[in-house]
């Protein structure tokens, strides 16, 4: 019997405040509302009600930060890629895997010194590099 009382002590002493909440209609909250941190309740001994507590509103997310390329071009201005590097890259992830490489005989044999950063795929940046070294020693 002690038990079923606490019980439903309990339960009516979290539904009142539930339902004095649900009694007042919801009003759009200003800008001033939004900037402001929630309110907690107050307890008082003095026989004033204690104010109820603010809502927080969420934080307006910001853009989501674009994620560095690996296929930035090191030169300045840069936008298109290479043909070979183009044909090459099936997946479209701005490198070549070592698996891609496989359709040119020359990009297969040259593949680990063109990785320079041994991460096993070829980078935009690793590609034009390896360009640039070859065209210097023709």
């Amino acid at each position: 019997m002690k038990n079923i009382l606490t019980v439903l002590a309990v339960t009516a002493a979290t539904a009142l405040p539930l339902a004095a909440t649900a009694a007042e209609p919801a009003q759009p909250a200003t800008p001033a509302q939004r900037a402001t941190p929630a309110t907690p309740a107050m307890p008082t001994d003095t026989g004033v009600p204690a104010q109820r507590a603010t809502p927080a509103q969420p934080a307006t997310p910001a853009d989501p930060a674009k994620p560095a390329s690996q296929g930035v071009a090191p030169e300045a201005g840069r936008t298109e890629l290479p043909p070979m590097f183009k044909e090459l890259d099936k997946d479209k992830d701005g490198q070549i895997s070592k698996d891609e490489s496989k359709r040119s005989a020359e990009t297969k044999a040259d593949f680990d010194s063109m990785d320079t950063d041994r991460n096993g795929k070829i980078s935009l940046v690793e590609w034009s590099a390896a360009d640039k070294a070859k065209r210097s020693k023709q």
